[in-house]
């Protein structure tokens, strides 16, 4: 593991709903509590007339302040709206807010400064200083080149000094430090991601120091909150059992109801029973309830598996059998939930599992790490950033004879150029050998698309025959088969598209 070079260095996180500041320094990697005393910052920003609150203060405020408040603000960092509310005249993606009496606009970009801002005085506030602040950013995989400049810009308008924007799944795999005691050992991680709105799953293999995603799914609609309003629902239908007062009837009413149903999410991920309160929650009247657990975990069990079957879909997508993958890192809030745990560790039953931090911790943390190994910031005429590079679309894969299985020998988002040997046994009683290579969504996926082949004649006795497959940046394809013994050839090129 290479020593620490810099004095310290921040890994920032911010989410839909939370975000997260992790400090490297002196050799150590913490977790820097903000100044509520709490480790994650709720990602919400309230516009009053005389200032911007961010964080707790904006949270608590929010049943109050709808008009004024903007929550679960990353996903439009890297959306593109056609709908007309969201739109000004420009078209940019704007939030209309009601400061007081006036009406104004506000863009993502905006609040995503104010969030950056406030992260920026709670890092000030770990080292005591006011200025060269560097830090490491972390970003989905889905993103666009274009978001990830977003990030950044409001990151340093903010007062950071950015060193490099990461992937997140990257990030994950990093904190748990996979590959960093044995850099020779190769580890294939499914990075499993839930967070307040959104679920993303990742394959990387960790081989030799490189971290390559294979594969990776983003699901915008499928987060905690999903289970937050299960929870709320369930609460409000026993008040209006009780009182026959329905909440959601009222707006104000349900947003304080959702407030307390997350809290008792919370609590129930590490007690058996939670206490909801909510005071003046319909008409005057307060409400009280004691819910468990195990009703918890009845009232999600119909929609949790949503939450597995985008794993069996990106395991397609990589080209990857589940008995594969041997590390599983959770990350994101809703992870905490312990019968979300259990079924995807049902899944991997020989994976070992990852969470030696809380799971909204662990992508600051492994962004903070990252930091450490960066001496200084990139060249500043380089865009410093994670860099798209060219990558296979689909899994490639290649068929010796009739009855033999396709072997995946390119998985999905390899980047290119890449070469590929793939070694067949020769039967004594073949005379010739044809190898095919097509393009598919998965092994077992009826459609796809047949690439080209090659027939190698002239084939005598039991030997082997080696198969090269070369993609070039362009996209061109080079399929070369090869007898060892003979050196005998056969080839054949396909061109990229428009070459």
């Amino acid at each position: 593991m290479p020593s620490l070079i810099m004095s310290s260095v921040f890994g920032i996180h911010v989410g839909n709903t939370s975000a997260c500041l992790a400090l490297a320094k002196d050799g150590k990697i913490e977790v820097i509590a903000n100044d509520s005393g709490d480790r994650v910052t709720p990602a919400v920003v309230t516009f009053s007339e005389s200032e911007t609150v961010v964080g707790l203060a904006a949270k608590t405020t929010l049943s109050r302040n709808l008009s004024s408040s903007v929550i679960h603000n990353k996903q439009f960092l890297n959306a593109s709206l056609s709908d007309e509310e969201f739109k000004d005249k420009d078209s940019c993606v704007r939030y209309e807010i009601k400061r007081g009496d006036k009406t104004c606009y506000v863009s993502p970009e905006d609040v995503a400064i104010s969030i950056f801002k406030k992260l920026y005085g709670i890092a000030s506030s770990a080292v005591r200083a006011e200025n060269d602040l560097r830090a490491v950013l972390c970003v989905p995989l889905h993103f666009s080149q274009a978001s990830r400049q977003v990030v950044m810009r409001a990151a340093e308008e903010a007062g950071f000094d950015v060193l490099q924007v990461m992937s997140e799944p990257s990030a994950a795999v990093l904190a748990s430090g996979v590959g960093l005691l044995d850099p020779e050992q190769e580890s294939m991680c499914l990075v499993y991601r839930v967070g307040g709105t959104s679920l993303d799953v990742s394959v990387v293999q960790v081989n030799s120091g490189m971290y390559t995603a294979l594969g990776t799914l983003h699901k915008p609609r499928l987060g905690g909150d999903n289970f937050t309003k299960l929870l709320a629902d369930y609460l409000a239908a026993e008040f209006m059992h009780k009182w026959k007062l329905d909440p959601h009837d009222s707006r104000r009413s349900m947003t304080k109801l959702m407030s307390a149903a997350e809290t008792c999410k919370h609590v129930l991920s590490t007690m058996s029973t939670a206490h909801c309160f909510v005071e003046s929650l319909c008409e005057g009247v307060d409400f009280s309830y004691n819910i468990t657990r195990a009703r918890f975990d009845n009232l999600i069990a119909a929609s949790i598996q949503e939450y597995i079957h985008p794993v069996r879909r990106v395991l397609e997508k990589a080209a990857v059998e589940t008995g594969v993958i041997n590390k599983l890192i959770l990350c994101g809030g809703s992870m905490k939930i312990p019968k979300l745990q259990q079924m995807l560790g049902d899944l991997f039953p020989v994976a070992t599992k990852l969470c030696g931090f809380a799971p909204d911790e662990v992508i600051a943390l492994g962004a903070a790490k990252h930091g450490t190994y960066l001496s200084c910031s990139f060249d500043p005429d380089c865009e410093h950033l994670s860099m798209e590079v060219p990558a296979v679309s689909k899994p490639v894969y290649v068929k010796v004879a009739d009855g033999e299985e396709l072997k995946c020998v390119i998985p999905a988002l390899t980047p290119v150029p890449v070469r590929r040997i793939h070694t067949h046994e020769v039967q004594p009683t073949e005379s010739e050998v044809t190898v095919e290579l097509l393009e598919k969504e998965c092994r077992d996926s009826e459609a796809g698309r047949f690439l080209t082949k090659v027939t190698l004649a002239n084939v005598k006795g039991a030997t082997q025959v080696v198969v090269e497959v070369s993609i070039n940046s362009m996209g061109g394809l080079h399929l070369v088969v090869t007898e060892p013994k003979s050196q005998v050839k056969a080839s054949a090129k396909l061109e990229a598209p428009g070459a």
